[in-house]
């Protein structure tokens, strides 16, 4: 029988803790109390009402990490957590910032992602220890940039996106690529339908992309473009111009994450050729009220996907 956590979130991510807790059967939130002072110092309290509120509490923190704020949250309240004697935490980060910053292609560049890691690693492995969930990363090396004996777990958003790539009701369709960053799950989706791909090949320098060539025969297809993410809207848009370009029928997406840099990206998208863009709610951008009013794009909820591995810690 799993035991009953206490469901905590950064205030970015309290729309998705809010549905994991549900999938829990969770009734009661767990609280903390946030200010700002006036030189930028930020407090937080947890709410309990006494020194021992925690001590051998099962606890589930749900937090992306998309800003630096997000992530300063969730190592402060990490380390309290632990030292308030919480019995276990159990980290949910939908969403891993800086996850494209994963090597050093010039010199002097900062490897952020792993600094990232590394820092989340540092949140004390008391009691029952550390655990981080994590959902579909940019590179699947990254969860190897975590020291220590925490638990760290990468899960995928697979399920959720094939379901909703058969609702479609497509036919005659083939899997592409916004550039030739992820061929293995674009052949990973292909093979679930027996269909075949297309690769773009791009070049990119910060979020300027080319389009170089493209790699297969997207004509007279139905080209559904599968990526991780989607931040600026250029790349995508580029490589769904690129398929129409040699004659593909139509162009729809997928992605992992509605990462999107602000408002302006989602009139881009809308504006753009591609027919409907699909994405779950890892992302708190996917929460906007645009993106809710939009006609193209689709959020599918992830939640379910982390409250089965969260149950499956705590079984």
């Amino acid at each position: 029988m799993m035991s009953s956590p206490l469901v905590f979130s950064t205030k970015a991510s309290d729309y998705l803790a809010q549905k994991i807790a549900l999938q829990l059967g969770v009734t009661e939130r767990g609280q903390i109390d946030r200010r700002i002072f006036p030189g930028g110092e930020r407090y937080y309290r947890i709410g309990i009402d006494d020194r021992a509120g925690l001590m051998g509490k099962d606890v589930v923190f749900v937090g992306s990490t998309h800003t630096d704020d997000d992530l300063q949250e969730l190592h402060r309240v990490g380390c309290a957590l632990a030292g308030y004697g919480a019995r276990s935490r159990i980290f949910v980060i939908p969403f891993f910032g800086y996850s494209t910053m994963e090597r050093a292609k010039l010199p002097g560049e900062v490897v952020t992602a792993k600094t990232c890691m590394r820092f989340l690693s540092s949140i004390p492995n008391t009691r029952g220890g550390n655990t981080f969930l994590f959902l579909d990363l940019h590179n699947e090396g990254l969860v190897h940039y975590m020291e220590g004996d925490c638990l760290r777990f990468e899960t995928y958003a697979e399920s959720t996106i094939l379901t909703a790539i058969r609702q479609l009701g497509l036919s005659d369709f083939i899997f592409g690529s916004a550039d030739l960053g992820r061929p293995k799950w674009i052949r990973t989706y292909a093979k679930h339908f027996g269909v075949s791909i297309v690769l773009v090949d791009k070049g990119r320098e910060f979020e300027i992309t080319k389009v170089n060539a493209v790699i297969g025969n997207p004509a007279g297809k139905t080209v559904i473009i599968y990526d991780d993410m989607i931040r600026g809207g250029s790349s995508l848009i580029d490589a769904a111009n690129a398929y129409l370009g040699h004659n593909a029928k139509d162009v729809y997406a997928v992605v992992s994450h509605l990462a999107l840099n602000d408002e302006s990206v989602v009139r881009k998208l809308e504006a753009s050729p591609i027919v409907k863009i699909i994405g779950t709610n890892s992302h708190p951008m996917s929460q906007h009220p645009l993106v809710a009013r939009s006609s193209k794009i689709q959020v599918l909820d992830i939640s379910p996907v982390f409250a089965h591995t969260v149950a499956q810690l705590l079984a």
